[in-house]
């Protein structure tokens, strides 16, 4: 069971989990609706359960079949109406903050209902055919009743598979589809887990090692329920998956590479930025935004290069791609990199924060079945009770053609002062609803992590010029997307116009150059999700140091953003505004 705490929240007072919502009828009657909303979510959304170490849901998957969908969005359309109803007076800040937050999500998710998103749920970056194999490094392998369930899931995978296929033979029918670049994309994920070795490793894994005291006869039987799971379930329902993406699918995507090609495209973009930012930004503003950042980036880069003795940044650029030391030997050098930057920042998180996050990190090799394809780097979060690390995933395949340029930034962002320390602090947070530790606002949570990479720079952390060129690289990505992302999604660019621009601004590996290209036409708005929450954490930041003076606390800054779990921004700048009201009264 989790401990227990007491923890300052928005307006300085003191409160524990128990207390809240516990004195006012509308705070029962809020603290009853927070409670079954968090209930109803782990029920229908089994997967989520795991991922938070809640195992009561773990022989299951969602169920997103057509009748399921509908019965979600009703009970979704009652409960948003019960939560309104709910009285003001009585209530605390800090409850009609919670109450904002949870109306938010929901209205977010009933605005997007027009363009059907289950009918387009795949892509190269997200959907089933790639989240299932990775479902199973956040399930519990602990006892035989783990191994069942595990069991039972691969079981269930071919019904999610064929509701899948239901759901897009179904936006074949109202010309919702994917671009036939994504598409291909997508088979080429399926292909190798539909037959052959490949297919079955990352569901291997777990037999790897067994729970202590298991009987070598009980370790038998699973082998062999295991395996006739895949044999029976899980390999003919990638094997359907892909034939139905290859013979029905692919000949109806859209040669355009925009949501705009789609019916009522513009309108699907202004919801995308809206759910991916939590702002009512408009497109060409964002464009302008995206290259006004370029030029400032490039700035800041010509003048590392030119203390490095270099003409201009293009001959900085040619020398950086030449430089042979930027690479590892093999994949324990990249890791030992990355894990000696963060025992460094850890020493230095007091100064700049009050609070610290209790869940432990572990930096590892990323899984090889997963590799091949992935990031340079990934996070994935641990249990709130701290069974599960938070596990940094450094990915070592061909290690010694990998750079380490951007390392020491890509360790803040994932790690610390990045997601580990932001997610963990929210599943720790008991002064707020269990659902808002878990809230995924991605302008919050990407925004902050960026935030991150630029935060120890202050502290006097990248002292290697060639690291400080790094992390302003990876800065540079970030502001790229916010001129690819809306150029060709609002403006109509070709794919051969957003590789030209990247190209010219950019200084990633040509097949990274073409893999993010890709990512942006596949997940509209999504990668405008980390700059504009940067910038939104640095101007709240900047608005509290110019309105506190000599009385802003960057520790209690830090404190206060993190403090209320991942917020909408306009909920963030609302929680920021109190703290600098509060501050401001002790001057």
């Amino acid at each position: 069971m989790k401990t227990k705490l007491i923890i300052p929240v928005l307006l300085g007072a003191t409160i524990s989990g128990a207390a809240f919502g516990a004195t006012t009828t509308s705070s029962k009657s809020l603290d009853r609706l927070f409670g079954n909303f968090w209930e109803h979510t782990l029920r229908t959304s089994p997967e989520l359960a795991t991922v938070v170490g809640d195992g009561r849901y773990n022989d299951r998957l969602t169920d997103m079949s057509r009748g399921s969908i509908q019965k979600e969005l009703a009970w979704k359309r009652a409960f948003l109406a019960e939560l309104k109803a709910v009285p003001d007076k009585g209530l605390s800040a800090d409850e009609m903050l919670s109450r904002d937050v949870l109306e938010t999500l929901i209205q977010d998710q009933l605005d997007g209902v027009r363009f059907k998103p289950w009918e387009t749920p795949l892509n190269q970056m997200d959907g089933l055919h790639i989240d299932f194999p990775q479902l199973f490094s956040s399930h519990p392998f602990r006892t035989s009743k783990d191994y069942r369930d595990y069991i039972s899931r691969l079981k269930a995978f071919p019904k999610s598979v064929d509701n899948a296929i239901a759901n897009m033979r179904s936006g074949v029918s109202h010309q919702n589809v994917l671009p036939t670049l994504v598409i291909q994309e997508v088979i080429g994920q399926v292909q190798p887990l539909s037959s052959g070795a490949t297919a079955t490793a990352p569901f291997l894994e777990p037999l790897k090692k067994f729970p202590d005291g298991s009987s070598t006869a009980e370790q038998a039987e699973l082998r062999k329920d295991v395996d006739a799971a895949l044999k029976q379930s899980v390999t003919p329902a990638y094997n359907r998956l892909l034939r139905f993406l290859e013979k029905e699918y692919l000949p109806k995507g859209h040669v355009g590479p925009g949501i705009w090609a789609l019916k009522d495209g513009d309108a699907r973009y202004r919801y995308a930025i809206r759910h991916h930012t939590t702002t009512d930004l408009e497109a060409k503003a964002i464009n302008a935004i995206g290259l006004k950042e370029v030029a400032r980036i490039e700035g800041e880069m010509a003048v590392i290069g030119a203390s490095l003795g270099f003409k201009d940044l293009a001959a900085f650029r040619e020398a950086v791609a030449k430089k042979q030391d930027l690479h590892p030997k093999d994949g324990a050098e990249l890791v030992a990199r990355y894990k000696s930057y963060l025992d460094i920042m850890q020493a230095e998180l007091p100064k700049l924060f009050g609070r610290l996050p209790k869940a432990p990190l572990v930096v590892i090799p990323m899984e090889d079945f997963r590799a091949e394809g992935a990031a340079a780097a990934d996070y994935n979060a641990g249990t709130p009770d701290g069974k599960r690390p938070g596990r940094f995933a450094v990915n070592t395949f061909k290690a010694e053609t990998r750079t380490m340029l951007t390392c020491e930034s890509t360790a803040y962002h994932e790690a610390i002062p990045g997601h580990h320390m932001q997610i963990s602090i929210a599943q720790e947070l008991d002064s707020v609803p269990e659902f808002q530790r878990h809230a995924p606002f991605t302008a919050f949570e990407e925004g902050w992590a960026l935030y991150s990479e630029r935060l120890p720079k202050e502290l006097g952390f990248y002292k290697d010029p060639y690291s400080d060129y790094g992390r302003l690289n990876d800065e540079m990505l970030r502001a790229i997307r916010l001129v690819l992302d809306t150029g060709v999604h609002s403006l109509h660019w070709t794919r051969a116009q957003m590789v030209d621009y990247f190209r010219a601004h950019g200084s990633m590996d040509e097949v990274d150059i073409q893999s993010e290209t890709d990512r942006y036409i596949a997940w509209p708005g999504q990668a405008l999700a980390y700059k504009v929450g940067q910038m939104k954490i640095l101007d709240l930041r900047e608005k509290a140091k110019q309105k506190l003076g000599t009385s802003f606390d960057i520790k209690g800054f830090h404190d206060c953003v993190l403090g209320g779990g991942a917020l909408p921004l306009d909920l963030l700048e609302r929680r920021v505004d109190a703290w600098i009201v509060e501050r401001e009264g002790t001057k």
